[in-house]
C-alpha cells in the first residue's frame, strides 16, 4: 500500500490533525503518518532511511513566513537526496506569498494552503491527493532514479488447492498492496512458495486465479490483461486506485517478472537524460544492477527499446 509521509520543518507544528484528515480522504488507499523531520532518528534510524526503504512519499508540512522557503526547499533537497518523491509543500497560515512561489519554482513541487492546521478537511478537499500518492522520485543529479521495490513478507499460508476463498482472498489482496502493480505469475507464485508448493501448477493457479477474480468484483483490486517483459500475456494486479505504471528498483524480480510497461516507462527516462535507442538494453541492465546480458534479456529489452522510442 503507497504510503504519504508528513514531515514537519518545526516541532511547533502539531500535525496530528492533518494526518487524520488526510487519512479519512484517502479512504484506505495509502496510509498516512507523520515525522518530526527527515533526519530525526526513530527506532536506532533516520526517518529518511526508513521512509526510502518503505517507498513512502513526502509532504513537507512548513509554517508561512520570512523563513519557508529556506526551510521548505532544505527538507526538499533532503529528501530527494535520499531517494524520495516529494510531490508537495503544505504551507501553514497566511502570508509569504513570494516565498510560496520561490518554493514552488525552485522545488517543483506543488505549494498548497493550509490555513487552519487543526481543521484541514475543507483544505484537503481541494488537494490531489491521487497524484501526489503516485509521484516519483525526482533525480537530483541528473541521472535516473527508481522508486524501491516493496517486497511482500512471507509466512506460511494454506495451500492454494485445498484452502476456500476465505482464506485465500486476504492473502493474495496482501501481497497485491505490498507488490503492485505486480504480474499475476509471480503474486500466484509467492503465494505457491509461502504454502510450501514449488512449481506453479495449473491447479494450484486456478484457485489463486478464482480469488484475484472474486477481489476485482468487490472493488479491492485491478486487474488488466498486459504483457511481462518478455512479451508474453500476463495480467498485472494492483490495488484499486493505485497506478498501472510505477518505475521501481528489480527488488527480488527477475527481469522476467517486470511489467513490459515498468521498463517501457524506465527506458523513456532513459532516453530524457540523453540515451539513444540501442544504448537502452544494456543502460536498462546496468540500473538493475545486472551483468549478464543472455539472448532471452537482450530480445525483451530490444522489444521494450522499440516501444520507448516509439519504433515499435
Amino acid at each position: 500500500m503507497p504510503e504519504l509521509l508528513v514531515v514537519s520543518t518545526t516541532a511547533a507544528l502539531d500535525g496530528r490533525d492533518l494526518v487524520r484528515g488526510l487519512a479519512r480522504a484517502l479512504d484506505a488507499r495509502a496510509a498516512v503518518s507523520l515525522a518530526p523531520g527527515l533526519v530525526a532518528e526513530r527506532d536506532g534510524e533516520l526517518v529518511r532511511d526508513a521512509a526510502r526503504a518503505r517507498g513512502a512519499v513526502v509532504c513537507i508540512l512548513a509554517p508561512a513566513g520570512p523563513d519557508l522557503a529556506n526551510h521548505a526547499l532544505l527538507s526538499v533537497e533532503v529528501a530527494r537526496a535520499a531517494g524520495l518523491a516529494v510531490p508537495a509543500v503544505l504551507v501553514v497560515g497566511p502570508g509569504a506569498d513570494a516565498q510560496r512561489e520561490l518554493v514552488a519554482e525552485r522545488g517543483l513541487v506543488d505549494v498548497v494552503p493550509l490555513p487552519d492546521l487543526h481543521a484541514p478537511s475543507a483544505a484537503i478537499a481541494g488537494w490531489p491527493l491521487s497524484e501526489w500518492i503516485a509521484a516519483e522520485p525526482v533525480s537530483t543529479d541528473g541521472g535516473v532514479t527508481l522508486s524501491p521495490y516493496t517486497p511482500w513478507e512471507a509466512r506460511a499460508v494454506p495451500d492454494p488447492r485445498t484452502a476456500g476463498r476465505e482464506a485465500i482472498g486476504p492473502v493474495l489482496l496482501e501481497i497485491i498492496a505490498a507488490e503492485g502493480p505486480v504480474l499475476a505469475s509471480r503474486a500466484y507464485r509467492l503465494y505457491n512458495r509461502a504454502a510450501g508448493g514449488k512449481a506453479l501448477t495449473t491447479i494450484a493457479r486456478a484457485p489463486l486465479s478464482g480469488s484475484a477474480y472474486r477481489l476485482r468484483q468487490a472493488g479491492a483490486i485491478e486487474l488488466d490483461v498486459t504483457p511481462a517483459a518478455g512479451g508474453e500475456e500476463d495480467e498485472l494486479l494492483r490495488a484499486a486506485g493505485t497506478p498501472a505504471v510505477r518505475v521501481r528498483e528489480l527488488g527480488p524480480r527477475t527481469l522476467d517478472e517486470v511489467p513490459q510497461a515498468e521498463l517501457v516507462a524506465l527506458m523513456e527516462r532513459l532516453l530524457a537524460v540523453g540515451l539513444t535507442e540501442d544504448q537502452l538494453p544494456r543502460a536498462t541492465l546496468d540500473t538493475y544492477g545486472l551483468v549478464r546480458m543472455t539472448a532471452k534479456a537482450e530480445t525483451a529489452l530490444r522489444r521494450a527499446a522499440a516501444l520507448a522510442a516509439g519504433t515499435a
